[in-house]
């Protein structure tokens, strides 16, 4: 029993690191890949992803509120067989600027979750003019995920007329790396873009 419980928590550690990430070995034991899936399927919305992640692996399944979701974008990696999901939330209005929270979660070939990078900044803007007022960012490992990071957040201009925010960083697991990054811009029209 022990050796069987052993050999279950190796495959799963495995499963999370990315070490069974190759889609050739995927197909040749039958099992899923994310990346062949996602190739060969549309996907249209954030509640539509959720739901190929929770039919895959219902116990990673640490989604957004999709009611919450006002736009989101899905990115391969092919290099290294990571899927990232790009999700943005609603912006909300203040005085004379907005304040806006995306996220982007990475999974690996198996449609496991290996953590989530978050960016939520307050821009003011006025015409001929936008400036970042704050930046805060987090980078958050998947349950029993061993993906580890600290994360650089900055902030500024691109111009007078464009601020940014951005959280960047390396993410490690064992001898795996991953770099990151998520950007957030506001114009002097309080227009968002994030990428």
């Amino acid at each position: 029993m022990k050796k069987a419980m052993a050999i279950l928590l190796t495959i799963a550690i495995l499963c999370v690191t990315g070490g069974w990430s190759n889609p050739q070995r995927n197909e040749a034991e039958g099992g899923f890949s994310l990346i062949d899936y996602l190739e060969t399927h549309k996907v249209e919305s954030y509640e539509e992803f959720e739901a190929i992640i929770s039919s895959v692996n219902p116990d990673q399944v640490e989604m957004i509120d999709p009611e919450l979701v006002s736009d989101f974008c899905i990115t391969i990696d092919y290099d290294n067989q990571i899927v990232s999901v790009l999700t943005i939330e609603e912006s909300r209005s203040i005085t004379s600027g907005v304040t806006d929270t995306a996220s982007k979660s990475y999974y690996n070939n198996l449609g496991l979750k290996i953590f989530t990078i978050s960016l939520t900044a307050t821009f003011h803007y006025t015409t001929g003019s936008s400036s970042t007022a704050s930046a805060s960012g987090s980078f958050t490992p998947a349950s029993m995920s061993t993906w580890t990071s600290t994360p650089t957040i900055s902030m500024g201009n691109f111009s007078t007329t464009v601020a940014y925010a951005r959280i960047s960083g390396t993410a490690t697991s064992g001898s795996s790396s991953l770099s990151y990054s998520l950007t957030m811009t506001c114009d002097d029209t309080g227009h968002l873009n994030s990428y």
